[in-house]
């Protein structure tokens, strides 16, 4: 009898294992079957690794199949490129998929690189908890499209469509931040105004666009002349300001003389010769920047009095 016993349970149990197997292969294949009927990159994942990812994604990031791409990637969210607004690979911790989870903002963005085209592509990341499950669903909706068009929209809005450099707008969106790092963490920083001795005569002895052309070239002279972190902006017209970040108002003079000689001596492709007067001034305890541009303007305003194509510091 008990041999009996011991015969039916072991059938008994080899039988659940192939009706598992059975029902799990069928769960498998209906799994696959609804991750590549979507059309944006599908993942399912637990804590420690991705379960299962669809076709489209497999193909994005250039694997064959799962245990390929498990074996090239630690994790999803090793995938993330760090940029500003997007989600990053450390940014959320451990416990990045439950947060998103139970985050109903559906806005989270993040930024992948595509191993065909070798581009980037940005997403919003969707995530849900399977339910009685460890795992989560992941849905990738591509925004790329979007992203361009919004960024297409910034430039436009921040950068002077002529030379390429900010504009007006730009620069008065940072001035607040400018002059809270000088309050807060004493990160000084000076300011040159500077604009093109007579401009107008360049205008009206060989028209605008020999003007315009001016504009751009002595642009991007200047340009190649200031460092990385130097914000150089159009500010009207012929007039431009270049903030110095980190710096003083000797710093600030010395490189304004420097882009003085620098132009005086420069062959422009158009006109014979062109000069330019600078005013000078850093910020100091108590401005604002309408009283920072206000002494710089003084400063070029007595530079233009003085004869021009000159440097004054205030």
């Amino acid at each position: 009898m008990n041999e009996y016993f011991i015969v039916s349970s072991f059938i008994i149990f080899i039988f659940s294992i192939l009706i598992m197997r059975y029902f799990s292969k069928r769960y498998n294949i209906f799994v696959n079957s609804f991750l590549d009927s979507m059309d944006n990159i599908s993942i399912i994942t637990n804590s420690k690794k991705v379960v299962n990812i669809n076709k489209k994604g497999l193909s994005f990031f250039g694997s064959s199949n799962i245990s390929d791409f498990n074996t090239s990637y630690f994790s999803v969210a090793s995938l993330f490129i760090e940029e500003e607004g997007c989600l990053g690979k450390h940014s959320l911790g451990k416990n990045w998929l439950q947060k998103i989870a139970n985050n109903k903002d559906d806005s989270i963005r993040v930024k992948l690189l595509n191993q065909e085209d070798k581009e980037f592509y940005y997403f919003h990341i969707k995530v849900s908890k399977i339910a009685s499950s460890a795992e989560y669903l992941l849905l990738f909706h591509n925004i790329t499209k979007i992203v361009g068009e919004t960024k297409k929209v910034i430039q436009l809005a921040e950068h002077d469509a002529l030379t390429g450099i900010y504009n007006r707008v730009k620069l008065n969106m940072l001035f607040p931040d400018f002059i809270y790092n000088a309050n807060r963490y004493d990160k000084d920083f000076a300011i040159i105004l500077f604009d093109i001795d007579h401009f107008k005569n360049i205008n009206d002895t060989y028209g605008h666009n020999i003007g315009d052309s001016v504009l751009v070239e002595l642009t991007h002279m200047i340009k190649n002349l200031l460092r990385d972190d130097d914000i150089f902006v159009r500010w009207g017209g012929e007039e431009f300001i270049i903030v110095l970040q980190v710096a003083s108002l000797l710093d600030a003079s010395q490189l304004a003389s420097r882009l003085r000689r620098n132009i005086e001596e420069h062959p422009f492709v158009h006109v014979k010769k062109v000069t330019c007067s600078f005013g000078v001034t850093e910020f100091r305890d108590g401005d604002t920047h309408m009283i920072l541009l206000e002494r710089a303007d003084e400063a070029l305003y007595e530079a233009k009095g003085n004869g021009r194509n000159q440097v004054v510091s205030k």
